[in-house]
């Protein structure tokens, strides 16, 4: 891992999650970009007003982005680059991460409810939008060293050395265990084959672990409740169970509540 991209908006919530990537490339010895994007105001109005210019507005943002570059440099030690461009902030994620080498996107999240609540369109849009592993931090998630790993699955697709690499190179860097949690449905007596995974798990310290429940959503709510874990890992493809829970049918109902990253890993080909 030794590209991380990081979107900000000058925010207390994308500081916060620019501090916890600039520990992650402390521990990496990685590289950040920190990025900015804007759209230009349009006059809503017929009543003349003094607009601020593009040259102006851009000045301002890449001083603020200057600001917070120069600081997590200094007091990080780590390298970090920046940019700041004009347009639609998913749409230029996206369009970075095919540009430039990028291992990992770190985003801030917005609210403290439910992931219905706390999950901004920006963040939710990147997810959908790039094949790059994003890595959400909660607004209320300080940086702490990974010991225990969540991974969340479904063991509906097939183990890949390089699907799982961010979650392995976290793994290994931190020594961290891993529970392989999986979400078995009352009166569903599906017999899973786990034995896929070793091959790409046998590195690192992992179980696998059953737990019944009536809705997957709530099983893990409670699982993390009683079970300390510093990360929660998803894979996001189509059609998966992932996907279907940030859908805007499920994401109304959403019943729990996050205080930890969450690493989506991608499954897009």
């Amino acid at each position: 891992m030794q590209n991380i991209l990081v979107p900000v908006d000058f925010s207390a919530i994308s500081r916060n999650a620019a501090v916890y990537a600039a520990e992650l490339a402390r521990v990496f010895k990685a590289r950040l970009l920190l990025f900015h994007s804007y759209m230009i105001p349009a006059p809503v109005s017929e009543v003349p007003y003094n607009m601020i210019t593009i040259d102006e507005q851009q000045q301002e943002n890449e001083r603020l982005i200057k600001q917070e570059a120069d600081f997590l440099h200094t007091t990080y030690g780590i390298e970090v680059e920046w940019l700041v461009r004009i347009g639609i902030p998913s749409d230029e994620i996206r369009a970075l991460t095919t540009e430039k080498t990028t291992d990992l996107i770190v985003m801030g999240i917005k609210g403290a409810g439910g992931l219905d609540k706390i999950i901004g369109s920006t963040t939710t849009n990147v997810v959908y939008k790039v094949k790059t592993p994003v890595l959400i931090i909660p607004n209320d998630a300080a940086y702490l060293p990974v010991k225990n790993i969540t991974y969340a699955s479904d063991y509906s697709y097939p183990a890949s050395a390089q699907l799982f690499a961010p979650l392995l190179e976290i793994a290994t860097a931190f020594n961290a265990h891993t529970q392989i949690v999986y979400v078995q449905r009352k009166k569903d007596k599906t017999v899973i084959n786990r034995n896929k995974y070793e091959g790409v798990f046998q590195q690192i310290q992992h179980e696998h672990i059953t737990v019944e429940g009536t809705t997957i959503k709530q099983s893990i709510h409670d699982y993390l409740q009683q079970h300390n874990s510093e990360l929660l890992v998803m894979v996001a493809h189509k059609h998966s169970f992932f996907e279907r829970l940030f859908s805007k049918t499920y994401t109304a109902d959403m019943a729990y509540e996050t205080h930890i990253p969450l690493l989506v890993l991608q499954n897009k080909i």
